[in-house]
């Protein structure tokens, strides 16, 4: 049963909170409302996507990642008792302050276990699949590599493993429309991603022979943050992938300080904002 529940101005201005997708923070702020009056509910990302986004075109996969990053964020704690999942809202009475609460009828997380990583969403057709990673191979490379199998052809070529998403190889289909089309289907949503102004940018940073693989974490950055796809923030994305980054170049102009931690990440995504003009959100 959905409950009455504050929000504090603060929230808005929280650089914790700025690190969340929009679609995120109303997951979170959902949370409340779902929970009972101790902060707690059941950890079922189908029943959280039912309760909090029961006529948006969401699924209890997308709910799922929206948890995870809430926990990365020690927002929220999963916990397991007696092979059962809950959800326990971090410094719940920091958020809520209510009248005559009723008891909880749920375990509190002190008394279970910590919930092992990556909880799949049981019996759920939105589930996560497991994911293997981008490829350039031509049809003559992968049937090189077939006939290998048999005892035929040259041996293939190793490939270091990655987190990149499977897209299907139809054909000679480039890799650049496989990538964008990976990334509309994970970040599209609640975004004004258009593939007309993203692929460009892909194929331009294949063409400067850009990993693959490290050209997709680039991308998953900007998606989770709901950022730009532009030369320009993937240019700050690969930064942070390759380390090279420095947040103690982003100064503070009220004090003229280095920034550092969140407040440098947020000051350098609007550094490269501003460095790039808006575009129209035309139809694609």
């Amino acid at each position: 049963m959905a409950r009455i529940r504050t929000i504090k101005p603060d929230f808005f201005t929280s650089l914790t909170i700025a690190e969340l997708t929009p679609e995120q923070r109303l997951t979170f702020i959902g949370l409340w409302t779902h929970a009972d009056d101790a902060g707690r509910c059941i950890d079922d990302a189908r029943l959280i996507k039912a309760a909090v986004w029961p006529i948006d075109d969401r699924t209890a996969a997308d709910i799922e990642i929206d948890l995870k990053a809430l926990t990365e964020l020690s927002l929220i704690t999963r916990y397991t008792l007696n092979r059962k999942r809950y959800i326990a809202v971090t410094n719940w009475k920091e958020h809520q302050r209510i009248n005559r609460p009723t008891d909880s009828k749920l375990p509190a997380p002190e008394d279970g276990d910590p919930t092992p990583p990556d909880p799949v969403t049981r019996h759920d057709s939105d589930s996560l699949s497991t994911h293997a990673h981008f490829s350039e191979d031509s049809p003559q490379e992968r049937k090189g590599k077939e006939g290998n199998r048999e005892g035929k052809g040259n041996p293939p070529t190793p490939r270091q493993s990655s987190d990149s998403p499977a897209v299907a190889q139809t054909g000679e289909r480039p890799l650049p429309d496989r990538m964008t089309d990976a990334f509309l289907d994970e970040h599209a949503r609640g975004n004004s991603y258009k593939r007309r102004q993203i692929r460009p940018v892909i194929a331009d940073a294949l063409s400067n022979d850009t990993d693959p693989d490290e050209l997709w974490a680039a991308l998953e950055q900007l998606g989770k943050a709901s950022k730009p796809v532009t030369a320009n923030t993937l240019q700050f994305a690969f930064s942070k992938i390759r380390g090279t980054y420095q947040p103690g170049n982003v100064i503070d102009l009220s004090s003229g300080q280095p920034l550092t931690g969140t407040d440098a990440t947020v000051n350098g995504w609007g550094a490269v904002a501003d460095s790039f003009p808006e575009t129209s959100e035309d139809s694609a």
